[in-house]
């Protein structure tokens, strides 16, 4: 598409919104459907945070930039950390025992999507603070339900 062809499509969008807006029970029908799409994912519990733990001994493992956190389900854990990027985040994580998967970092407006390697290591940044929670799917061909942590702020 070309500018033209951006601009005659706004302002349909813009008429149609005026002549025919969306009703608001429509648009929270969707918005409940949507929430559903994981409705059969396991939810991993959050089992460490160091913004909790104020044991001394937890305080040599980091510095104030950096957050570590764990979640577990099952035989499955999920070690995250977040590390202050300027005014973004960097996120580093491993999934123990070690596994390929598909792991969504979501935020409410977006979603950054990265895989695993081999050893379950994976990465990405920077990121924008705010609320997040990860969704490991397993790879193409892989078994298994969908995995979803808490929401954390990053």
């Amino acid at each position: 598409m070309n500018e033209s062809d951006d601009e005659l499509e706004a302002e349909l969008r813009r008429l149609a919104a005026d002549r025919e807006p969306v009703p608001a029970a429509l648009v929270q029908a969707a918005l409940d459907a949507f929430g559903w799409r994981d409705i059969d994912a396991e939810l991993a519990e959050l089992v460490y945070d160091s913004l909790v733990d104020t044991d001394a001994a937890s305080l040599v493992r980091g510095t104030a930039d950096q957050r570590l956190v764990s979640f577990a389900i099952g035989g499955i854990t999920i070690d995250v950390e977040v590390t202050s990027a300027g005014p973004g985040r960097s996120v580093m994580g491993q999934i123990a025992p070690p596994q390929r998967a598909t792991v969504d970092i979501r935020y409410p407006q977006d979603t950054v999507t990265i895989e695993t390697d081999e050893l379950g290591r994976f990465e990405s940044g920077p990121l924008p603070p705010g609320p997040a929670s990860l969704r490991l799917r397993p790879p193409p061909g892989g078994e298994g339900p969908a995995i979803v942590t808490d929401w954390i702020s990053l």
